[in-house]
């Protein structure tokens, strides 16, 4: 008899074609016409954007597009938020801020992205890139968990002592009692250094439309294609679902951290 049923191990059907060097990621994907973008984005870790001057990236040879913040507003392009609800120590809604895409104002993170070239190559959108003028107001900054925690800066104006939500599980009531009747009780403090998904393929998105039938179409390294394309209809461009299509192929690595839009999907 045939086994078959839960536990039972599933052939892979992938490995030739992606150890004969057919797979298919997003770098291999090439539309006609197909221009290039480069994401700007902060060296600072707060700072307050006082001016940016793209005239000369504007300028520069092959360039199509410059976009910052003040374009994403005027555009009229919605937000992208949390959607995890949870609550604040004193019980009130949860602090939590809508992201536009491109900063408008102030950048708090390095790597916070405030501008974006479009060139018909991809070096001369980096080459732009590197004329855009930005005069920062650098602001202190937090570095980690235990100063924010304290409230000594503040990341966000709105929320002064950085707190966004506490997360509780289990019985409160249960675990103190056994702790009061535990024979030895051992306290420690451990630290947890940053973790991230290293994957081999960077984020990446091509993105098309069709006037024909206007309808978009998305190519994306993202491991939730119809969460991408719910959020990018819904929050985003606000048009029906069935008019963006995400084609997700192969993803070179993404351990969930591809699982989300980000800032480059829009």
């Amino acid at each position: 008899m045939t086994k078959f049923g839960i536990g039972q191990p599933v052939k892979r059907y992938e490995d030739p074609r992606l150890l004969t060097g057919k797979g298919r990621f997003i770098n291999d994907v090439n539309l006609a016409g197909q221009a290039q973008a480069v994401v700007v984005r902060s060296p600072h870790a707060h700072a307050r954007i006082v001016s940016i001057d793209t005239s000369s990236a504007r300028a520069a040879p092959g360039v199509l597009a410059v976009y910052t913040g003040e374009d994403v507003a005027t555009d009229g392009l919605g937000t992208m938020a949390p959607t995890v609800q949870r609550k604040r120590p004193d019980g009130g809604p949860m602090f939590a801020r809508s992201h536009p895409g491109l900063a408008l104002g102030w950048v708090r993170y390095v790597g916070d992205p405030f501008a974006l070239v479009v060139a018909e190559t991809l070096m001369q959108a980096k080459d732009a890139a590197e004329l855009i003028e930005v005069s920062y107001d650098d602001l202190p900054s937090v570095t980690d968990t235990a100063q924010a925690a304290r409230g000594e800066t503040a990341v966000w104006e709105e929320c002064p002592d950085n707190i966004s939500n506490v997360f509780e599980a289990g019985d409160a009531a249960a675990t103190a009692a056994a702790f009061a009747k535990a024979t030895h009780v051992v306290t420690r403090r451990y630290v947890i250094s940053r973790v991230y998904a290293h994957f081999m393929e960077p984020r990446g998105v091509i993105g098309s439309y069709d006037p024909g039938d206007e309808r978009y179409t998305l190519y994306a390294d993202v491991q939730y294609p119809h969460r991408v394309r719910n959020a990018l209809a819904n929050r985003i461009f606000k048009i029906p679902e069935n008019k963006i299509r995400v084609i997700a192929g192969d993803v070179g690595g993404g351990f969930g951290t591809k699982g989300w839009q980000y800032p480059e999907h829009r």
